[in-house]
C-alpha cells in the first residue's frame, strides 16, 4: 500500500462525506479555473479561440483526479504521460517544469504538448497539474503540420521526449532555445507554452488553499474519494447494460499516396462492471497519415464507452480501471517507429465510431449516428504583405452530429472526440491576410430520418496573400452513417474556386487524394472552400412529423425537392405550408415501394 493510502484511511474517520464532495468539487473547479487561465493568457488562436487544450489535476501517485474540461479525445490520454514521466524521473523538486509530446511515449501527436509542473504543499509533493494543448507549429516539413503525404514521423514534426524545461524553478535554456529554433513561431508557442505553465501554478495554490482550509490528510483523502465515487457511479451505470459481446468498423479512406480503404475493428466485450475494447484485426500501421498512437486509440475508445454509459461521470482515474483497451502492436492503432502519427485526429475519430457502431447493439437507445467525424485539418503559411512577416493559420471546424433517439443531431457543432470552439472570422481577418466569403450551415447536408442529422459548415476563405497550403482529412467519400433506417449525412470537401471556376484539390493540385495534401499553392484571390459534413439520421424519415419538415424548409436545413423525396412531404413554395393530400399520396407510396 502507498504512503497516499495509508495517510487517507487514517484520515477517512475525519472526513465526513459532505467534507469529501465539498473538496471533489473544488478540484473540478480547480481544473476549470486552470482552463480559464489558459484562454485569458495565451498567444495564439487555437488556445485562445479554438480551446484546442485539456487540464487535470493528479495525485502524487499519478492516478488522475480531475479532468473536467477539454477535449474528449484527451480524456485518458494524459494518464499515459504521467505515467511516462514517473519513468523518467525518480525524483521532482518545487517549481519543475516538464514539457513532453513523444507520441510513442505516452502522447497523442507531437502538435499535443505537456507542460506538467509537480505540487508541493511545503517540502512534501502531493500530485501534478498538466496542461496538454496543440501548438499551431511545432516543426516538420509542412508549417502547422498536418502532412496529408507523410511517410516518416520525423518528416511531421518535432519530438520532445519528457525533459525538465524548468528544474527548481530555473529555466533550462539550452532546452528551451533547442525547441524554439525547431519551431515556425517562437514567441507564438513560447507564449502559449506560459500559458499552459500559469494554469499548472494557477492549480498549485489553489490546492494549497484548499490544504490550509481542511488540512494535508483531507485533502489527499478527498482525492481518493473523488476516483472512488466516479468509480462507483461509472460501475452501477454499466451493470445497467446487457453482457455480451458487439462489435463495429470503420475505414480510412486513402493514405494520400493512392492507397485505401484501411480498416479499424473493434470489439466490445461487456461483464458486469467491466469492459475490454478490443481492436484485434484493425489493419497494419501504414506508411501514411492513418494512424494513431496507441495513447490516442484508448482516448478514442474511452471516450465512445463513456458516452454510451454515463457521458457525465466525471472523468478519473477511477473510471478508466474499469476500462480495458487492447490493440495488436503493429497495427494502425498501435503503431510502432516510424509510422507517421501527426494526423492522429482523424483515426482516432474513425477508432470511436467503430466503438460507438458496437455499442448500438449494446445500448441502442444510448447511441447517436455517425458524425463527420473529421476537424477537416488543414494549415496554411506565406508572408504577409502587409508586415512582411511570415504568418500561419490553423483550420479545425465543426459540423454536422449524428441523431439521437429522441432528438435532431446538433448542428455546427463538435464530434464525440473535440469539444472545441468555432473561431472568429473578425479575429482571423485581423491576424491573417484572408478574407471570409461565406460561414455558414450546408442545406441538405443532414441525414434523414425521424430524427434529422445535423448540419454541416461551410468556409470559404479568401486568401489574399500567396499561400502554402497542407492538410490531412478524411469522410471526402464515404457518408455518416445512420441508424434504425436512416440516411447518411454529406461527407465533408475541399474545393479551390480560381477565376470562377471551382476545382476539387485532386485535379487542381494533381494529387491522388481528395483530402490529403502537402504544401500546395494557393494564388492571391483563391477562394479556399472546407465544408464540413452533416450527421446520419435515425429512423424512419416517414415517421418525421409533416410539420417538423416544413419548419425545416423554412429554416433552410432542407430543400423543397429533399423533403418530397426523402419524407415525402409536399410543401406549397409559395406558403411554405404543407399539402396534406399530396402529403398522404407520397408518403403512401413511399412506404408501399
Amino acid at each position: 500500500m502507498t504512503e497516499t493510502a495509508v495517510a487517507t484511511e487514517e484520515a477517512q474517520s475525519k472526513l465526513d462525506p459532505f467534507t469529501a464532495e465539498i473538496i471533489r468539487s473544488y478540484l473540478l473547479s480547480t481544473v476549470r479555473e486552470m482552463y480559464e487561465t489558459t484562454i485569458r493568457t495565451a498567444y495564439s488562436t487555437c488556445f485562445s479561440e479554438g480551446e484546442d487544450f485539456t487540464c487535470a489535476i493528479f495525485d502524487v501517485d499519478g492516478r488522475m483526479i480531475a479532468q473536467a474540461f477539454g477535449l474528449p479525445a484527451h480524456s485518458g490520454a494524459l494518464v499515459d504521460v504521467m505515467d511516462n514521466i514517473f519513468e523518467n524521473f525518480d525524483t521532482f523538486e518545487d517549481g519543475d517544469v516538464i514539457v513532453h509530446n513523444d507520441p510513442y511515449n505516452g502522447g497523442t501527436h507531437q502538435a499535443d504538448v505537456v507542460i506538467c509542473r509537480p505540487i508541493f504543499i511545503g517540502d512534501e509533493r502531493i500530485g501534478f497539474a498538466i496542461n496538454r494543448g496543440h501548438w499551431t507549429d511545432v516543426g516538420g516539413m509542412a508549417p502547422g503540420g498536418w502532412c496529408g503525404t507523410a511517410r516518416h514521423v520525423i518528416q511531421e514534426a518535432l519530438i520532445i521526449p519528457a525533459a525538465k524545461l524548468y528544474e527548481a524553478g530555473v529555466l533550462d535554456r539550452q532546452i528551451r532555445d533547442f525547441i524554439l529554433k525547431n519551431v515556425r513561431l517562437p514567441k507564438q508557442c513560447w507564449g502559449d507554452l506560459q500559458a499552459q505553465i500559469a494554469s499548472d501554478t494557477v492549480a498549485e495554490r489553489r490546492v494549497q488553499s484548499l490544504v490550509r482550509k481542511y488540512g494535508l490528510e483531507s485533502v489527499k483523502h478527498g482525492m481518493s474519494e473523488a476516483i472512488e465515487y466516479s468509480k462507483r457511479r461509472f460501475g452501477a451505470m454499466l451493470e445497467e447494460l446487457p453482457d455480451g459481446e458487439f462489435e463495429g468498423s470503420e475505414i480510412m479512406e486513402d493514405d494520400g499516396h493512392g492507397g485505401g480503404p484501411y480498416h479499424i475493428r473493434a470489439k466490445v466485450t461487456k461483464r458486469g462492471r467491466n469492459v475490454v475494447v478490443d481492436f484485434a484485426g484493425t489493419d497494419r500501421q501504414v506508411n501514411g497519415p492513418v494512424n494513431v498512437s496507441f495513447t490516442g486509440a484508448k482516448a478514442a475508445a474511452y471516450s465512445a464507452v463513456l458516452a454510451a454509459v454515463d457521458p457525465d461521470v466525471p472523468m478519473n482515474s477511477g473510471v478508466l480501471d474499469l476500462i480495458e483497451v487492447r490493440a495488436e502492436v503493429g497495427s494502425m492503432v498501435r503503431p510502432t517507429y516510424p509510422a507517421p502519427v501527426f494526423a492522429w485526429a482523424d483515426p482516432s475519430d474513425k477508432a470511436s465510431e467503430a466503438v460507438l457502431k458496437a455499442m448500438v447493439h449494446m445500448a441502442p437507445d444510448r447511441v447517436a449516428a455517425g458524425t463527420y467525424c473529421t476537424g477537416n485539418n488543414v494549415t496554411a503559411s506565406g508572408e504577409d504583405p502587409e508586415t512582411g512577416e511570415e504568418f500561419l493559420w490553423y483550420h479545425f471546424g465543426s459540423g454536422g452530429c449524428g441523431a439521437r433517439p429522441t432528438k435532431d443531431g446538433n448542428t455546427a457543432d463538435w464530434h464525440l472526440m473535440g469539444n472545441c470552439k468555432n473561431e472568429s472570422m473578425e479575429i482571423w481577418e485581423a491576424r491573417y491576410p484572408v478574407e471570409f466569403e461565406e460561414f455558414g450551415l450546408v442545406t441538405d447536408s443532414g441525414g434523414a430520418g425521424e430524427h434529422r442529422g445535423g448540419l454541416g459548415v461551410a468556409r470559404k476563405i479568401q486568401v489574399t496573400a500567396d499561400t502554402r497550403i497542407t492538410g490531412c482529412a478524411d469522410r471526402h467519400q464515404e457518408p455518416s452513417w445512420g441508424i434504425a433506417g436512416g440516411g447518411g449525412g454529406t461527407p465533408n470537401r475541399f474545393s479551390v474556386t480560381r477565376e470562377g471556376v471551382e476545382y476539387d484539390l485532386r485535379t487542381l493540385f494533381g494529387i491522388p487524394s481528395l483530402s490529403k495534401f502537402t504544401d500546395e499553392s494557393l494564388r492571391k484571390g483563391d477562394v479556399f472552400t472546407t465544408e464540413q459534413g452533416g450527421g446520419g439520421g435515425y429512423g424512419s424519415t416517414l415517421a418525421r412529423g409533416a410539420e417538423l419538415v416544413a419548419q425545416d424548409v423554412h429554416n433552410g436545413y432542407v430543400s423543397l425537392e429533399r423533403a418530397r423525396e426523402d419524407y415525402g412531404v409536399w410543401i406549397d413554395p409559395p406558403t411554405g405550408a404543407v399539402d396534406s393530400g399530396k402529403t398522404r399520396e407520397l408518403r403512401a407510396q413511399m412506404g408501399a415501394g
